[in-house]
């Protein structure tokens, strides 16, 4: 029987995919129109706590990454007190004197202390205090320092997705949602923004109602970063550039997160390249009910032996003995 969590952590990875094709879009930014990028790119005060009891810094470099769902003027006011909600909580490691990058997603639902709150979701700390909240509760929870935060705003998918030329999905089963009428067939369907995002919203004609739309938002994320490094793209300046402004206007950071710093991180991303770079999920124990919330319980030794890796060292082969590392598959 597989471990509870596995199909989250299986649904995951493309999302994660969806992400770093952002990151790796904005590292070609280096020849590109790089003070356009930068003024559309948000900055978000207050997202890193201060320094006072805060976990030692680790050599490499840790974002904390969020996926949001957040509508606003801009992408760092997309945050407001008790609507924000973080679809996507990830940590991306990369450690000095390493040829990896790593992406340890921890689930939403994740059972954790959020400091001055008590227990609650993970997903909460964001929504009850922002990101420097949730970046608090994520320290708090692995003793790892986090160097900046990046929020991605999902609705700016839909004008990256038409600055690509639309994304081929592939489907393997019909999908058809009978309140609204909209159907998909099996095989390869080519959809542009609109379509995606209607496709991955529909909810209607599932039985797994969120868990399975979930699976269809990351099928879209992965089919969106394959397309954003082809050659297709990468070869045309005027796609390309479009595809940039887009992905730039879908993306805060702190404040401090310079411009020179993004482009270094990502040219990094890029020489590591997706054959270096690591997926996985903080591994669940268990699932269960707190009140009325369904929530996921941590393993904590595991958990605990993760981001002791990180701190010191080793974490490829501490993934490799416990099996975490995941790759990218389509939905089943």
């Amino acid at each position: 029987m597989a471990r509870p969590g596995t199909r989250r952590r299986r649904l995951l990875v493309p999302a994660l995919l969806g992400c770093l094709a952002v990151a790796v879009a904005l590292a070609i930014a280096v020849v590109w129109r790089t003070d356009v990028y930068d003024r559309n790119i948000g900055r978000i005060t207050d997202a890193v706590p201060d320094e006072g009891g805060r976990p030692v810094d680790d050599p490499g470099e840790n974002w904390l990454l969020i996926g949001s769902d957040m509508r606003g003027e801009s992408t760092a006011d997309k945050w407001r007190e008790g609507e924000a909600d973080a679809d996507v909580i990830m940590l991306l490691h990369v450690p000095e004197g390493e040829a990896r990058a790593y992406v340890v997603a921890i689930s939403r639902d994740s059972w954790v202390d959020i400091p001055g709150h008590g227990r609650g979701k993970l997903a909460d700390a964001y929504s009850e205090g922002g990101p420097k909240l949730l970046t608090q509760t994520v320290e708090e929870l692995g003793g790892v320092r986090v160097d900046h935060f990046a929020a991605v705003d999902f609705a700016g998918f839909e004008a990256m997705t038409d600055a690509l030329g639309g994304v081929v999905i592939d489907l393997p089963y019909e999908v058809y949602d009978p309140t609204n009428g909209w159907y998909w067939e099996a095989g390869e369907n080519r959809m542009d923004g609109e379509e995606a995002l209607r496709f991955v919203r529909e909810r209607k004609g599932l039985s797994g109602s969120d868990l399975d739309r979930i699976e269809r938002q990351q099928v879209f994320l992965r089919a969106m970063a394959e397309k954003a490094v082809s050659e297709e793209v990468r070869g045309d300046p005027r796609r390309l550039d479009a595809f940039l402004v887009a992905a730039s206007e879908s993306v805060a950071v702190d404040e401090d997160t310079t411009m020179a710093m993004m482009r270094g991180l990502m040219m990094r991303l890029v020489g590591i390249g997706p054959e270096g770079t690591v997926f996985m999920m903080l591994p669940a124990s268990s699932t269960g009910w707190e009140g009325e919330q369904n929530v996921v319980y941590l393993d904590g030794e595991i958990v605990s032996g993760v981001f002791e890796r990180v701190r010191d060292g080793g974490l490829m082969e501490y993934i490799t003995e416990h099996g975490l590392e995941h790759e990218a598959r389509s939905i089943d």
